[in-house]
């Protein structure tokens, strides 16, 4: 079996399984993850960073339900699990994903959502620390360290007035990804991204905006 192919399939079904799993197992899958993320960071030899995997695997297959358990063993069988054992993918996700969505919350994994948090986490940014403003978006890297894209700020870490007040509108707290992407992606309002217009003397039209888009997500 190889364990990270096993983990990437636990991340795909995270949503349904995440619910079987008992608060204790959730916590040592949590530890185990943790010690999986340190092995990678360091990149230290192999044999670390399998034995993390191998108790993540573990810890999830000991504590489901034996049908589910028996499942992802089946699909642990080595003749579909095949490859590098760090880099191994089941249907798109890996053993990162399931490290996001277990250490960090961070939805933004798998073979959709994974190559837009590469891209927002390519972008320029700051470290975080306990004196950002709390309307900042505030992004989690692979590594778990969070951080503050750079477009916000206006100088130094002066942030821009109309990206808290538009940040606060589109709720960056609980959706700092999709917050990040709407300021960071080409729109069909403008030409260009709407963070190309900070400094421009647009300040009410991304105001006004943000509003259209706050009420229609209000009214979904």
């Amino acid at each position: 079996m190889n364990p990270f192919m096993l983990l990437g399939a636990v991340a795909a079904d995270w949503t349904r399984l995440s619910r079987l799993l008992d608060p204790a197992a959730r916590r040592e899958l949590g530890g185990a993850l943790a010690e999986l993320r340190a092995a990678t960071a360091e990149g230290g030899a192999d044999a670390g960073r399998r034995s993390a995997a191998n108790r993540a695997a573990r810890t999830v297959l000991d504590g489901l339900p034996p049908e589910e358990a028996g499942r992802l063993r089946r699909d642990g069988a080595a003749q579909r699990f095949t490859g590098p054992p760090a880099t191994a993918l089941h249907q798109g996700y890996g053993a990162l994903d399931l490290t996001l969505l277990v250490l960090d919350g961070n939805p933004m994994v798998g073979p959709l959502l994974g190559p837009v948090r590469r891209r927002l986490l390519a972008q320029p940014s700051l470290p975080w620390t306990d004196r950002a403003d709390p309307r900042l978006i505030v992004l989690t890297a692979d590594d778990g360290e969070r951080r503050l894209p750079l477009f916000q700020f206006e100088a130094a870490d002066m942030p821009w007035r109309i990206v808290l007040d538009v940040n606060s509108l589109l709720r960056a707290g609980p959706d700092p990804w999709g917050v990040a992407d709407w300021w960071l992606s080409p729109t069909t309002w403008w030409a260009g991204t709407p963070a190309d217009l900070l400094g421009r003397g647009r300040d009410e039209e991304l105001r006004g905006a943000a509003r259209e888009l706050a009420a229609v997500a209000g009214e979904g």
